[in-house]
């Protein structure tokens, strides 16, 4: 008798969930074909959303540019008796990420507890804190301390920002929205070139370095500002229990205003199903869901080895190098070293933009692969024209030896020159998208903060030894530093071949179907459909759906 009970309520539950999945079919093909518009006004609401959590790369990019920029300043050498390469140069560049590497273990509780505006308004504060310290310094170890805490507050910017981008983004431009976060890495950079630029003509002055490390102050004065009209992301709020509010956010950036557009509903039950309010998020010491399952530890290799070599593929040579780089290729004049660090990151703007919009259309693995190979090229052929521009010589040219370059080894300064360019090019169109999106939409919302943490900290701690190690390579090697970077980025792409799955077409919870593949990359190239709905929305193992 009890047996036949419990055959009874066995298939009473199994024929409960056919209705369910009639629902989640019907939904999928709804939103499969619901027309989207990236110029309706509910889409300038959240462009409009995400431009403030924007700010927080550009925060990052400036400065980049602007330590590389003062590298080559001499009121700022004179001031602290710097030379533009060796240890002590890479201990200034790389105290920034020393910083960053110290704020690892408090920016997850922040951002989980508090949520993702409180962590953007955490570290837009201790940036303008850091920012007063180095900025009236008198002494080299409280430029140094100014670092440290500047480092300190992007470290949670850093997290922050990325998981409230891809959390807000819309799902059918996820890949373009998340991406141009990373972008505006180079807007700071831009305008951090061209402020030292322009400085560099105050002459004999400390003002000529002080005024660009002030401006600093001003992307961090919006944020700080700006956070409180941002919505909160709406996974977190549907981590904390919080549905109808999550509800209302996404109607009013996602579903032109409607909780029943199809897109809204969708996301509604695959969060409802995916997203628990008991999960590690609430305990600020709890890190074992990131590698406690076959799909977590899956997820975790991306997230370090997207951080990791995102930082040591040759890209910060451009940016904390630059100077160095040019002066390895008989570049000395410094208002022309400034001028050319200020057209770098101009041109790199322009792929990275561009690559953010191709990460929705040839998907993510294609964007790495092909260009990390070709950065490999690009650091080949700069080894070999800096040799010909500089034959004899191994370090930097002083302008005596500047001025005696016959005119093949001008042609071969040129052709260095134009390969760093074209290197930051393709880089930023492959990479500079995918930097801070691959890594948040990897993670499920439960571990994206501490996820997100943890790939700040191999990022930050990746960019101390290189940042700190480039400044004697290049005094003691010079160009031949670069074949490093030739061999590297070659097993960087095997890596990423055998191991980086394509999270192009699918909304974050999905992801969790190819994570938990036996063989991730394999699983990421079949294309998505109605089944895959049903298993992120908890169907049952049994259950097939023809389409």
């Amino acid at each position: 008798m009890a047996r036949s009970i419990n055959e009874k309520e066995a298939m009473d539950a199994h024929d409960d969930a056919f209705p369910e999945s009639d629902v989640a079919v019907q939904l999928a093909h709804d939103v499969d074909n619901t027309k989207y518009s990236p110029w309706s006004k509910s889409m300038f609401r959240l462009y409009l959303v995400l431009a403030c959590a924007y700010l927080c790369g550009c925060l990052n990019g400036y400065d980049g540019s602007l330590m590389g920029g003062l590298n080559g300043m001499k009121a700022y050498q004179n001031y602290f008796h710097m030379s533009t390469a060796g240890s002590g140069t890479g201990l200034v560049f790389a105290m920034y990420n020393i910083g960053s590497v110290a704020a690892v273990f408090f920016t997850a509780p922040v951002n989980d507890w508090f949520g993702r505006r409180w962590g953007m308004f955490a570290g837009a504060l201790i940036i303008i804190i850091g920012t007063c310290v180095q900025a009236t310094t008198h002494t080299k170890s409280q430029f140094l301390g100014g670092r440290f805490v500047l480092g300190f507050g992007v470290s949670f910017c850093c997290v922050s920002a990325p998981c409230y981008v891809s959390e807000m983004a819309h799902p059918k431009w996820r890949g373009t929205l998340t991406g141009l976060y990373n972008t505006t890495w180079y807007i700071g950079s831009i305008i951090a070139s061209w402020v030292v630029y322009g400085c560099s003509y105050i002459e004999n002055n400390e003002n000529a370095w002080r005024i660009p490390i002030w401006c600093q102050m001003i992307t961090s004065g919006i944020v700080c500002l700006g956070v409180f009209w941002l919505p909160e992301s709406p996974r977190w709020l549907m981590a904390q229990d919080r549905h109808e509010e999550a509800a209302k956010v996404l109607a009013t950036y996602h579903g032109e205003g409607q909780l029943d557009h199809p897109m809204v509903q969708l996301q509604l039950k695959e969060m409802a199903n995916q997203i628990s309010s008991e999960a590690s998020d609430k305990k600020w010491y709890d890190y074992h869901e990131l590698w406690n399952t076959h799909s977590a530890r899956r997820r975790l290799i991306c997230v370090i080895g997207m951080a990791c070599f995102g930082q040591v593929s040759g890209n910060s040579l451009s940016s904390y190098y630059m100077v160095n780089m040019l002066k390895s290729a008989g570049i000395t004049d410094e208002h022309k070293v400034l001028a050319l660090n200020g057209i770098n990151p101009a041109l790199s703007l322009i792929g990275a933009v561009t690559g953010a919009r191709m990460t929705d259309v040839v998907g993510r693995r294609p964007l790495l692969l092909y260009t990390i190979v070709f950065s490999s090229i690009c650091f080949a052929i700069m080894t070999g024209t800096s040799k010909l521009a500089m034959p004899g010589h191994v370090g930097n040219l002083d302008d005596a030896d500047t001025q005696a370059l016959t005119p093949s080894q001008r042609a071969a300064a040129n052709t260095t020159i134009a390969f760093i360019f074209i290197f930051g090019i393709v880089f930023s169109f492959g990479w500079t998208a995918l930097q801070s999106m691959y890594i948040a939409e990897t993670l499920p919302t439960a571990t994206r903060a501490k996820g997100t943490a943890v790939g700040n900290f191999a990022s930050a701690a990746s960019s101390v030894v290189l940042q700190y190690s480039s400044g004697p390579a290049f005094e003691k090697i010079g160009y031949y530093f670069y074949l490093v970077f030739v061999f590297w980025d070659l097993i960087e792409g095997v890596v990423i071949f055998f191991y980086f799955p394509e999270t192009k077409d699918r909304t974050l919870e999905e992801l969790e179907e190819v994570f938990s593949a036996p063989n991730p990359v394999k699983k990421s190239l079949e294309k998505r459909s109605a089944q895959t709905v049903l298993n992120t929305m908890g169907a049952p193992d049994d259950e097939k759906v023809t389409v």
